[in-house]
């Protein structure tokens, strides 16, 4: 019975261990199936977020619990079990798998690249652009500039994205929709960041047909395209019949000037018009 005692009076100030400590009596026997295991301290170092290693760890490891809890300062929670370690490992190598996932092409993240070369064929789907006009889109909607350049490169290797042929497609549309001279043309195309060698390819392939001798060469148009600017020139011609014929000449000029050609050209469509339809 003093043995019973003693082993009450020991729970009463250590509740968690275990009844082993009883003798195996009938009582005992009984109340061992309700032993509790002691809770378990996952507690974790809060100094500089980092975990104690090396001896100072291997040390701590070795205490009891209660001489773990006492060498615990205020605001200053020590490793008490290798279980807080090993979870915090395995939280930072999930991390770094996660991050490693995105895969990374020359410093830019492959998933980002993917969403601008969306957002570009989005656009070219709508309209053409020239490679500064795309570069400058895409950057307007907060792209990395690496990212907008690495798709930007992509695409001029793979010819979804010439200056040279988008020079010579809005050439020939403004030539015959609006009669625009090359002079018009080229400003426009340079406002598009198409650069002057390939603007002045465009307009010579547009305006001049491979052609260039005779007065066609020092117009700077060939003769098809002067016959053609003759024919939009006359209509204006005719709808200032009230007018004087120095009125009727002067807005000619202004209007073919207006559409970017030179005077050599302008000066050929006036007379033309004044010997061919005086009224």
């Amino acid at each position: 019975m003093s043995a019973l005692a003693a082993s009450r009076r020991l729970l009463h100030l250590r509740p968690g261990l275990e009844l082993c400590l009883a003798p195996r009596s009938s009582w005992a026997k009984g109340m061992t199936r309700f032993r509790r295991e002691p809770p378990r301290r996952n507690l974790v170092s809060c100094r500089q977020g980092a975990f104690e290693e090396g001896n100072a760890a291997t040390d701590k490891a070795t205490r009891s619990p209660d001489e773990q809890l006492s060498h615990c300062k205020d605001g200053d929670v020590t490793a008490l079990d290798p279980i807080g370690k090993s979870f915090a490992n395995e939280f930072a190598q999930l991390s770094l798998e996660e991050e490693a996932s995105d895969d990374v092409l020359c410093g830019i993240s492959e998933s980002v690249v993917r969403d601008v070369g969306k957002a570009a064929i989005e656009l070219l789907a709508a309209r053409a652009f020239t490679v500064s006009e795309l570069r400058k889109k895409l950057r307007s909607k907060n792209y990395p500039s690496d990212a907008v350049d690495a798709v930007v490169a992509d695409f001029k290797s793979r010819g979804l994205l010439n200056d040279g042929f988008y020079a010579e497609s809005f050439s020939r549309s403004r030539w015959i929709s609006s009669t625009w001279g090359p002079r018009r043309i080229k400003q426009a195309l340079r406002q598009k960041g198409v650069p002057e060698a390939e603007a002045d390819q465009a307009t010579r392939s547009v305006f001049q047909d491979g052609h260039s001798h005779g007065k066609e060469a020092s117009y700077g148009i060939s003769e098809a395209s002067m016959d053609h600017l003759f024919a939009q020139a006359l209509k204006q011609w005719q709808r200032g019949q009230n007018l004087t014929l120095e009125n009727r000449r002067g807005r000619i000029v202004r209007w073919l000037q207006y559409r970017g050609f030179n005077w050599a050209v302008t000066n050929a469509i006036v007379r033309k018009l004044e010997a061919q339809h005086p009224r």
